[in-house]
């Protein structure tokens, strides 16, 4: 019965189910939503964010937060790390971001231009 079930066996090669052309891809967004904090998480076999809508909306007594989280792995955490530090350094570079300006605009005309303040902190 041992041989019977060897050659009923059929090798698959996993590598060609997933092997995709560029010219294959095509971009499908079904879903989008805006977030003005994220938490972080990290485990050591992931890295867990939570993009929240921050100040949410009160429902039944309590504060509605919504969210999206998404786990990814941690090459691709490092990966997204370094594009968005690459891409906020440009922004930044070239004064293109919005400013801040706490206390309202009283007496000030709006400003466009990034002031940007360089600190060193731990991750």
């Amino acid at each position: 019965m041992g041989e019977e079930q060897n050659e009923r066996a059929a090798a698959v090669d996993l590598r060609k189910l997933y092997r995709i052309e560029p010219e294959e891809l095509q971009l499908d967004i079904t879903h989008s939503s805006y977030s003005n904090l994220a938490y972080v998480q990290v485990t050591h076999r992931d890295v867990c964010i939570d993009f929240l809508e921050m100040p949410g909306a009160r429902r039944d007594g309590k504060a509605l937060i919504n969210g999206t989280r998404i786990y990814m792995s941690h090459a691709a955490a490092q990966k997204l790390a370094e594009a968005l530090s690459g891409i906020l350094e440009r922004v930044h570079t070239e004064e293109g971001m919005e400013k801040y300006v706490p206390g309202g605009l009283e007496g000030r005309a709006p400003s466009t231009k990034a002031g940007w303040k360089r600190e060193d902190r731990p991750v």
